[in-house]
């Protein structure tokens, strides 16, 4: 579920961009962004604030991070948008991709093109009656509430999928088991938050006024509740019980205690043995992101999810230019084969190992960075920080520990490593960032030198006597030696 969730991620954030990458030509970052009813902005938005209003208008597309957002004017373009909390009901060009905690659009939402789709990497993400999505819905998180109309085709992975409005083609989802209890301790868990979502019961339920204009694909624990209309086939995948998180939590379960024991000690080795090398390697650059983090907790998180979406685009463009201005033309010359073979095969595999050290940071590293955020202010809490190595390395095993068991834990697992890998790997290009920058800022040493006047030339320096005074030798000088002279005349 996890891997799906994650593939569903990166495969939605280059959709998104398959018709070239977006540039911000106007910022907003600060605790309140507003863009008010009469404001129009001209080319892309790039927001990094706490709490983000669009009552205007942007002619662009709208990229950022908040920790609430709220569309209710209108956008030209497509959103891009990690957030808390989401509610759309004004009008989107194109497509929206969220990630966060909860979607809500509500019945004055609209997306204006024919082909416009909605992607979705949430706890909830929900359409309102009145609500039509032109294209398709693909999304992943613990629930997904159809009351509105869906154009194109369904995708879901996760645990409650409820149908009450009209699906325009086919709809294929994974969901969980319909007797679970645990629904009841995930919303006690998010009322912290404050986010205005109510959680149904996992399972498939397609209502009375529910329909499918293609055919019914879904994989569950039990049969789910249809009672709307399926104009195709309906398929059945019935697979084998997997324990909720009520059962984890009551240890009612021991092949679930067991699964999550695993997923934890396999996630805590992982994680454990990068934290280890890095602190013992580079101990103070290592830390340096986690001081960035806590000083800049959501311009990281939008930095980490901009980095994620602008690097699939590039990935796959830099493979494109490679092989028709490197390869293609070695071939068309027809030299040694042996030697196109070595050559093309260097080249790719060092872009390969670029990008391959990339995805290696955003997953794993990022997220050792947030651990060692995480441990460090439970050791203060608990025994104090006296900076030495040995609290480091405490401090380590205990972020890591704590974060390889919420990871572990079903729905709300897949929300955490999404969010801290966006904050880790954003925190990292921050410090990159700021050193790249005060290095172009040091004032290189031939620029102290005191450059030449143009059209005089350089001539060596050569020795002048000391002036004399007009009646002979100067004071403490009348008692030289015969003969001595000290300068040439």
């Amino acid at each position: 579920m996890r891997r799906l969730a994650w593939g569903l991620l990166f495969i939605s954030l280059l959709l998104a961009l398959g018709n070239g990458a977006a540039f911000a030509r106007e910022i907003r970052q600060g605790d309140q962004c507003l863009v008010g009813p009469t404001e129009i902005i001209e080319g892309n938005l790039f927001a990094l604030c706490r709490t983000l209003q669009i009552q205007g208008t942007v002619n662009g597309d709208v990229l950022g991070a908040a920790t609430e957002a709220k569309i209710s004017g209108k956008i030209s373009g497509d959103v891009y948008l990690f957030a808390g909390q989401l509610e759309i009901s004004g009008e989107v060009g194109e497509d929206v991709h969220f990630a966060g905690a909860v979607l809500r659009l509500t019945p004055s939402a609209t997306l204006g093109s024919e082909t416009s789709d909605l992607m979705s990497l949430s706890l909830s993400t929900q359409l309102d009656a009145a609500t039509q999505i032109p294209g398709s819905v693909t999304a992943a998180g613990y629930q997904l509430v159809l009351n509105g109309g869906v154009g194109g085709e369904v995708s879901f992975w996760g645990s409650a999928l409820e149908i009450d409005g009209e699906v325009g083609s086919d709809v294929d989802a994974q969901v969980g088991d319909p007797q679970s209890t645990g629904v009841s301790q995930l919303q006690t868990l998010i009322v912290p938050f404050g986010w205005d979502v109510e959680l149904i019961n996992p399972g498939l339920v397609l209502g009375e006024k529910g329909v499918v204009n293609g055919d019914l694909k879904y994989s569950a624990v039990a049969e789910g509740a249809v009672s709307g209309k399926v104009v195709g086939d309906t398929f059945f995948n019935k697979v084998a019980t997997q324990p909720d998180l009520g059962e984890i939590i009551q240890n009612e379960n021991r092949d679930g205690v067991r699964l999550l024991i695993g997923e934890t000690i396999h996630e805590f080795a992982i994680l454990a043995l990068i934290g280890v090398v890095a602190l013992l390697i580079v101990p103070r650059q290592f830390q340096m992101p986690m001081r960035a983090l806590q000083s800049r907790t959501l311009p990281s998180a939008g930095m980490g999810l901009l980095a994620f979406i602008v690097s699939f685009p590039i990935t796959i463009v830099m493979l494109i230019l490679i092989v028709l201005l490197l390869v293609v033309p070695l071939i068309v010359l027809q030299l040694d084969s042996l030697f196109v073979f070595l050559f093309s095969g260097t080249v790719l595999g060092a872009w390969g190992g670029a990008a391959s050290i990339f995805y290696f940071t955003a997953i794993f590293v990022s997220r050792v960075v947030v651990a060692l955020l995480i441990g460090r202010g439970i050791v203060r809490a608990v025994i104090g920080d006296d900076g030495s190595q040995r609290v480091a390395f405490i401090s380590l095993f205990v972020g890591i520990l704590v974060m390889s068991i919420v990871v572990s834990l079903p729905a709300i697992g897949i929300i955490f490593s999404a969010i801290t890998a966006f904050m880790g790997l954003g925190s990292i290009l921050i410090v990159l960032s700021n050193q790249m920058r005060a290095v172009r800022e040091q004032v290189p040493a031939s620029a102290l030198r005191v450059k030449a006047i143009p059209g005089v030339r350089r001539t060596a320096a050569r020795p002048l006597a000391p002036p004399m005074l007009e009646d002979g030798y100067g004071p403490g000088m009348d008692n030289l030696p015969e003969g001595f002279d000290w300068w040439d005349d």
